[in-house]
């Protein structure tokens, strides 16, 4: 029995062939190219002419021969014999799109370029032009990987008065407790790194913004600046009018940028901590922020040399061990004359010394985090980048974020907000930001084709546009946020202080 259908007889068999054309050049056609490039056309006519020259001795020292009139060159230092193509100016970009761009060159580097072409084809500067248009490739940018240094100094700010610049963000979710607290916001005072830790229910706005207000600033005082991430609890038009009304400056930190934010150490910080005292009960997480709280503010700081207790109150806090072992108990006792000391003085001239030990801190991790990094490019106004992206997998979509192209652009500079943070918009709408963005995200766009568009297209980031507004009065204990009165947008503007 046949394995295969059996052939009537009424069928017949034949072989056909196929014959596949692919398109070659003639000699006649490569010479022809090879005389329009005024380079090539002298060296060709030097060959040809009767009476040799001196330059044709040096054409042909360098490997250059003419066979059936066109151009080729031997290479001195190549291990094969086969000759190379010279290749004319005008061709040179076609030859990279082939053995580049093409399916079958998969976009390879710099090296792995250069070595498939110079095995067939050669010009003057090759190597530095087949650089030069891997470089600037657009899908390269877009899709691979970069061994640089990210761009972007570190940048020290300068100590300022004892809660004069707040930081804050949240922890969570957590698992709900008894009471509803699934989520913790963390206040740190940046100068004395003084920490709160206040439970909530809901990670809204309003909440955070209450939390501020009546645990915060009618207790330590208003702030000159606020410094957060741009969560949208924390960019939302409840938050922005709070700080308008009580006239802080708010600081959003770049976007995608977590370490400009330095509360952020001490969300590492409170991960272990508070991990290692729940143990396997982790719904009692909000009775432990008590004590992590004390320890954190009772505990020697390395930038500052003091703890955060000293800087705020002039003095240590009484812990727990001075039950049994209280030193300060001397002091109180009758037979204990105490030589008077100028406290206040000696506690100003620590002040003055916890600055430049803040001052020297700053300047050993500039030096450290500079090693790693690289200066800023030179940025100006409305010029073209690229810009980084933190691609999600989409399931519902069939997306898969390996296979989403990790910068995207161009990009137009609106305006720049530091050394480090510009802010950026789409070419089609270059008056309307899209969100601030650190230097080390940003890629100059150059020498690419200026008609191209963003693959994946950033949405806007920031203020949301239809904001309520507050009252003029600044709320008591059980304050409300009530529509009276519209903030001014320019002073808004005006308030955001530089990371």
């Amino acid at each position: 029995m046949l394995s295969r259908p059996e052939c009537s007889d009424k069928q017949t068999c034949e072989l056909q062939t196929v014959v596949i054309h692919v398109p070659s050049r003639t000699a006649g056609e490569l010479r022809t190219e090879q005389l329009k490039d005024l380079e090539l056309k002298k060296i060709i006519d030097c060959f040809e002419d009767i009476n040799k020259s001196v330059d044709f001795a040096n054409w042909t020292e360098r490997g250059y021969v003419l066979n059936q009139g066109v151009l080729y060159r031997y290479s001195p230092h190549s291990e094969v014999e086969e000759a190379q193509l010279v290749v004319p100016s005008h061709e040179r970009e076609k030859i990279l799109k082939l053995h580049h761009d093409a399916p079958t060159a998969s976009h390879y580097g710099a090296d792995g370029t250069f070595s498939r072409i110079s095995s067939r084809y050669y010009w003057t500067g090759m190597r530095k032009y087949i650089a030069d248009y891997v470089k600037n490739c657009a899908e390269c940018i877009r899709y691979k990987a970069t061994n640089q240094k990210p761009a972007g100094l570190l940048q020290t700010p300068v100590p300022a008065q004892r809660f004069e610049s707040i930081a804050i963000d949240l922890f969570g979710p957590l698992p709900e407790t008894s009471e509803g607290m699934k989520w913790i916001f963390i206040v740190e005072d940046c100068t004395t790194k003084w920490v709160e830790l206040f439970p909530l229910k809901q990670a809204t706005a309003k909440e955070c913004a209450l939390t501020l207000l009546n645990e915060v600033f009618l207790r330590y005082g208003l702030p000159r600046r606020l410094i957060s991430d741009n969560g949208s609890q924390f960019v939302s038009a409840i938050m922005q009018q709070l700080c308008y009304v009580l006239n802080i400056n708010q600081s959003l930190i770049p976007v995608y940028h977590p370490q400009a934010n330095p509360v952020e150490r001490k969300n590492r910080d409170l991960k272990p901590r508070l991990a290692m005292m729940v143990g396997n009960n982790h719904t009692l997480w909000n009775e432990q922020l008590p004590a992590i709280r004390f320890a954190m503010n009772t505990a020697k700081c390395e930038t500052t040399g003091c703890t955060a207790a000293y800087l705020n109150f002039a003095r240590e806090l009484r812990t727990l061990d001075d039950v049994t072992t209280d030193l300060r108990s001397v002091i109180h006792n009758d037979n204990f004359v105490p030589e008077f000391t100028p406290y206040l003085k000696r506690f100003e001239r620590n002040m003055s010394q916890i600055k430049e030990n803040i001052e020297k801190n700053q300047d050993r991790r500039k030096a450290y985090a500079d090693k790693s990094r690289k200066p800023s490019p030179n940025f100006k106004l409305d010029d073209l980048v690229w810009v980084k992206l933190h691609p999600l997998s989409k399931a519902n979509q069939s997306k898969s974020a390996k296979l989403m192209p990790r910068k995207d652009g161009p990009y137009v500079i609106l305006s720049q907000k530091s050394p480090t943070t510009f802010v950026i918009a789409s070419c089609d709408k270059p008056d309307v930001p899209l969100g601030a963005y650190h230097v080390s995200a940003l890629t100059p766009f150059q020498n690419v084709t200026q008609n191209q568009s963003p693959v994946v297209p950033l949405r806007r980031r920031g203020r949301p546009p239809n904001q309520p507004s507050v009252s003029n009065e600044i709320p008591g204990k059980n304050a409300k946020i009530s529509k009276i009165t519209p903030p001014r947008r320019d002073g808004l503007r005006r308030c955001r202080g530089r990371m």
